[in-house]
């Protein structure tokens, strides 16, 4: 029993470091996450929109009905909404879609072969 036990961990240790040091895999992009990308372009929105809302604010700073308060988070709603907006935008330009959406008919055409103009290879394909 102790002998099996040795010689599991002489196995799964050297496979263990050997898996450490092998490169990660990237299965989907490598570039920021697109759901990062667009909460932060909907906070900068929001930010552009509130500094907005203080400009507006600053071209009538005496009107009684118009309250420094009152213009940003008009200017930060607004500014979140279309940043998202925008956002959601960013994220519709990055879709990679297929550039041929048909799929193949048999091995030859998966593999690129479609060319079988050699002698032999019509002989085979009209055998068949």
């Amino acid at each position: 029993m102790k002998k099996l036990t040795l010689w599991k961990i002489k196995w799964i240790l050297p496979f263990f470091f050997l898996l450490m040091i092998t490169a990660s895999l990237q299965a989907q992009e490598t570039g920021p996450l697109m759901m990062k990308q667009e909460l932060g372009y909907t906070l900068g929105g929001g930010v552009f929109g509130a500094g907005l809302g203080v400009v507006v604010w600053f071209m009538d700073p005496l009107n009684p009905n118009v309250t420094l308060k009152s213009t940003v988070k008009n200017g930060f709603i607004a500014g979140t909404a279309l940043g998202a907006l925008f956002g959601f935008y960013m994220l519709q330009n990055a879709i990679i879609v297929p550039s041929e959406s048909t799929l193949p008919e048999n091995l030859d055409q998966l593999l690129g072969k479609d060319d079988l103009l050699r002698p032999i290879q019509s002989s085979i394909i009209s055998q068949n």
